[in-house]
């Protein structure tokens, strides 16, 4: 019974505060980020003739567990900042404490939601782009193929994720995906092309 007492409140402070709509946001624009930076260490390893797997999956590892640790520091700060400002001016114009109110707690809760949901979408879209060159690693693949199915597999989750937000506002969903896409490609060619003039 408390459990489900629990997933009612967290319901309804999710319906309070749009929480979903916040967290959706973050998901998609913290997604492209993971899955952008980790084909920028995929294309940059190669281009620079390091195609070790291991050296790789380190490196795209801990970009991963860095770009986590600065989305939920950084999303935790900002949104209570944000929400500090908000709950402070509605006191304001209420003449009232609002600090152990339904909305109070349902703030607390929103800013924890989506500092969780900015962290772990970049380490997840770079999860799934590493999962070629984890393979390559024990030896499923070889190191080159691995790379370019990372790389390919870092466009299609593009291409998804282009869609996905296009189905959301009601747009194309072909056309969005393709512009997520072009933005990877644009990103490997311009490494190809800095990196190049330097090999």
């Amino acid at each position: 019974m408390e459990i489900r007492n629990k997933i009612q409140d967290i319901k309804l402070y999710i319906r309070i505060t749009r929480a979903n709509k916040i967290a959706r946001r973050y998901f998609i624009m913290n997604s492209f980020d993971g899955i952008v930076t980790i084909l920028g260490v995929i294309t940059g390893s190669f281009v620079s003739d390091v195609i070790d797997p291991g050296v790789i999956l380190g490196i795209g590892l801990s970009t991963a567990i860095a770009m986590a640790i600065s989305g939920i520091t950084g999303t935790f700060m900002a949104e209570k900042a944000e929400r500090d400002i908000e709950i402070s001016e509605l006191e304001a114009s209420m003449l009232s404490d609002l600090k152990n109110t339904i909305y109070a707690k349902a703030v607390k809760f929103t800013i924890f939601y989506v500092s969780i949901v900015d962290a772990l979408s970049p380490v997840l879209a770079s999860l799934v782009t590493l999962v070629p060159i984890f393979l390559a690693l024990i030896g499923v693949v070889p190191p080159l193929t691995g790379i370019y199915l990372s790389e390919a597999v870092g466009l299609l989750y593009l291409f998804i994720l282009g869609s996905a937000m296009a189905r959301i506002v009601k747009k194309n969903m072909l056309l969005e995906g393709l512009k997520m896409l072009l933005v990877g490609l644009a990103t490997a060619v311009v490494i190809i092309f800095i990196f190049g003039l330097h090999t």
